[in-house]
């Protein structure tokens, strides 16, 4: 039951991330410092595991693979030229959810984590789109099946540094 409420409760703050874009960043951040406080070993995975996932977003807007709409508010401005911060708050959101949910995660075979998170990655991103928080200018076909491939690396690499982050005691 504690899995499920927090699945639960990270869908409503990947909706408030993706469909409220900029307009629930407080809320986000909010519940960020929530997590975190009450989860205190948390930051330090969800800071290192969302470097690579925010860097390679940042690849993928460099190279026009994904765009975003601006931000109409002038203080999320110099976001616009790195990534949404919405996004930057949902990479922090994911990776936090991914610490709490580690021993379920851990428990279950490798290849499982890496075609769910391919998969499930990818969906979200596809979902973003279709919600209008991203564009993919190289179309729909390539892009998804280019993030899948992407989020099956990434799905590998969360598994790792969980693993490392154990064996050094950080758990």
């Amino acid at each position: 039951m504690k899995y499920l409420a927090i699945g639960l409760g990270f869908n409503l703050f990947w909706l408030l991330a993706v469909w409220g874009q900029y307009q629930y960043v407080t809320i986000l951040i909010s519940l960020l410092i929530g997590c975190w406080l009450f989860y205190h070993r948390c930051l330090p995975f969800a800071l290192i595991a969302s470097a690579i996932g925010i860097g390679g977003d940042y690849v993928l807007f460099q190279l026009g693979v994904m765009q975003s709409p601006l931000p109409t508010n002038p203080l999320f401005a110099p976001f616009s030229a790195f990534i949404p911060l919405w996004l930057i708050l949902l990479w922090l959101g994911f990776t936090s959810m991914v610490w709490i949910m580690r021993a379920q995660l851990q428990r279950l075979p490798v290849w499982s984590v890496i075609v769910g998170g391919s998969l499930g990655g990818a969906l979200s991103y596809w979902t973003g789109l279709t919600l209008g928080a991203v564009t993919w200018p190289y179309g729909e076909q390539i892009t998804f099946i280019g993030i899948a491939a992407i989020w099956s690396l990434y799905s590998g690499y969360l598994l790792w540094l969980l693993q490392q982050m154990t064996k050094r005691g950080s758990v």
